[in-house]
């Protein structure tokens, strides 16, 4: 069932709160209200951003004026079922009151201030890295992440009563993060660390123990793929002109993939790039597709092994997508999309149009394996290009990460075309289990890779990286009903989510069993965003939650300080939330498990 309905009970409520920071808005008359229509301010002080989201779920399409006196008045025609947002960057203290107003009536303010003063964290995480046998080492590094989203640098005491040394300042920059502070301790270890600065306190106490159970540290991360470790099954070039298969160790690994299955098996994928960190169709070419899988919720995971090669190492196979058909029987189907270059040279940009064969030898390919037992065994890869490519296309990619089932049962896969030197995000889809493929509209252009997912209400929304970077863009499905993202999108629009040009993540928070008599998904007005929070680079890779399906992100929690490029995000068998992702082209690829709560500590 759908919390659809809960969510327009609750449109009124939207227009009197406003997220990030507590700020509490002018009570307007029952009148000001007007059915399927909301404006929503939060406050993102990561971008120094105030944020109004304009939300018509009406069945009619209205225009939205906003007046805020001194700045600016501003007008947005929304389509029906639609949104759009305005942003407005500015100072530390900014006080803002913002009219909205539609011509049926709607007539709100939105009154806050721009308080990043108190925008500090204190993480509390364990490193869980396991021996070769599965089983835990004796100690653990327990580590602390102090972060400060305000406009200046702040200085942090940390205590931990009981140590040998038991207090420690740092000072950490305006919009930065610190990492630097971690303890090894023995399994178990009981920890009681209060970690304050002016106006900000946090205290978390409890054991040292991997797992995320009650009383302990709320994230675990362990390295999943490496430049170090060797990985089974590498295709590898003997002197002699012949292939074997081999272990062995590679330059690169990139472009996490995840999935999590009906059973609750984690299959995560990720680029092997042999000899180099060059992208499909860069370098020699030689990129295969490694996987790893966890049965415990990402505790323990099989050996890294090659899951895809082509019979040459001038070929590529790589940037991985996977999605779960969760009604295709009682362990479902996992499909990986695979993007093919047939040559060195032959990348997305290196692709040439007049032709959408199996077997073109001037274009990428979208490929796809399909797994019936938990990614165990894969099926031999079937090329769709003579599906879903149009000739006349240039480049054409599967985007990595994944994709999504929708309550209809429709399957979804996000895509990027080239035309007549543009880029496109769009999607192919099925409706019969995966046999056969079609493309969908366009949701915009001036785009790259993108992710999809069905709103509360049953919108489908594109979430899209902006080929000019700064910011995230999204676009929704006409259709909320048969067709989605086989119709027209609406007029893509700047969310104003700070973005510097990188593959993010938004899901919905639904576990493996959140389906409906037919093993369907349901829909839900939870969501998370996973993406940099940063302008200045692929840095701060962070988690925001939504729980008015998008509207404002009230939440925020950093999972990775510094480097951190490609993520992607799901929902585990126990409710907690796995987000895969790089550092760097050889930093390694890095699983963290998280629970809902941890993520919603500030």
């Amino acid at each position: 069932m759908s919390t659809s309905a809960l969510r327009r009970g609750a449109l009124a409520l939207l227009a009197l709160l406003t997220a990030v920071t507590t700020v509490l808005l002018v009570p307007l008359p029952a009148s000001a209200a007007v059915s399927g229509q909301a404006a929503v301010a939060d406050q993102d002080c990561t971008s120094s951003r105030i944020r109004v989201t304009l939300l018509n779920e009406s069945a009619a399409a209205t225009t939205f004026t906003a007046t805020w006196a001194g700045v600016g008045t501003y007008t947005r025609t929304v389509s029906a079922g639609d949104r759009t947002t305005l942003f407005f960057t500015k100072a530390d203290k900014t006080v803002y009151s913002i009219a909205v107003t539609t011509p049926q009536g709607l007539n709100t303010t939105l009154n806050g201030t721009l308080d990043c003063g108190a925008a500090l964290g204190a993480q509390i995480a364990m490193e869980c890295p396991r021996n070769a046998d599965g089983t835990l080492p004796a100690t653990h590094r327990l580590g602390l992440t102090l972060v400060n989203r305000s406009a200046t640098a702040r200085t942090f005491t940390v205590r931990w009563p009981g140590l040998s040394a038991t207090t420690w300042t740092r000072t950490v920059a305006a919009n930065a993060s610190d990492a630097s502070m971690y303890w090894t301790v023995a399994n178990g270890t009981a920890y009681a660390i209060t970690t304050t600065a002016p106006g900000f306190t946090r205290t978390e106490s409890g054991r040292a123990t991997c797992g995320l159970a009650t009383g302990t540290p709320g994230m675990n991360s362990q390295t999943l793929f490496s430049t170090t470790d060797a990985v089974a099954g590498v295709n590898t070039r003997q002197t002699d002109g012949t292939y074997q298969e081999r272990s062995r160790t590679v330059a690169s690994v990139r472009i996490p993939a995840m999935a999590v299955s009906n059973t609750g098996t984690i299959v995560a994928m990720a680029d092997a790039r042999v000899s180099s960190a060059a992208d499909l169709g860069g370098g020699s070419n030689d990129i295969q597709v490694a996987m790893r899988r966890s049965t415990d919720g990402g505790a323990t995971w099989s050996p890294a092994e090659i899951v895809q090669h082509a019979g040459t190492t001038t070929e590529g196979y790589g940037d991985v997508s996977l999605l779960v058909d969760r009604s295709a029987g009682a362990r479902g189907t996992i499909h990986a999309f695979l993007n093919y270059s047939p040559a060195p040279g032959i990348g997305y940009y290196g692709s040439a149009p007049g032709s959408n064969s199996a077997t073109d030898p001037t274009a990428m390919h979208i490929r796809v394996i399909s797994s019936t037992d938990d990614g165990v065994t894969w099926s031999a890869p079937v090329d769709l290009n003579p599906q879903v490519k149009k000739a006349g296309w240039a480049g054409i990619f599967a985007s990595s990460g994944h994709g999504v089932q929708l309550a209809s049962g429709r399957l979804v896969q996000p895509i990027v075309y080239r035309e007549n030197g543009v880029d496109h995000a769009a999607d192919i889809y099925s409706d019969d289990h995966g046999a056969t493929w079609k493309t969908g509209a366009p949701a915009a252009t001036g785009v790259n890779e993108s992710k999809v997912l069905q709103r509360g209400s049953g919108k489908v929304v594109q979430n899209m990286r902006s080929n000019g970077g700064g910011n995230r863009w999204y676009a929704t499905a006409s259709d909320a009903g048969a067709s989605d993202v086989a119709s027209p999108f609406g007029t893509a629009w700047n969310s104003g989510m700070i973005d510097p040009g990188c593959n993010a993540d938004e899901i919905s928070y639904l576990s493996p069993t959140d389906v409906d008599s037919g093993g369907r998904p349901i829909t839900t007005d939870t969501a998370l965003y996973s993406g940099n929070a940063s302008s200045s680079g692929r840095n701060e890779l962070t988690v925001r939650v939504s729980e008015d399906d998008g509207a404002s992100w009230r939440h925020h929690v950093l999972i990775k300080s510094g480097a951190a490029g490609y993520s992607t995000a799901a929902v585990l068998g126990d409710g907690a939330i796995g987000d895969l992702y790089e550092i760097g082209a050889t930093g390694g690829i890095v699983f963290t498990g998280f629970t809902l709560d941890w993520a919603k500590q500030s």
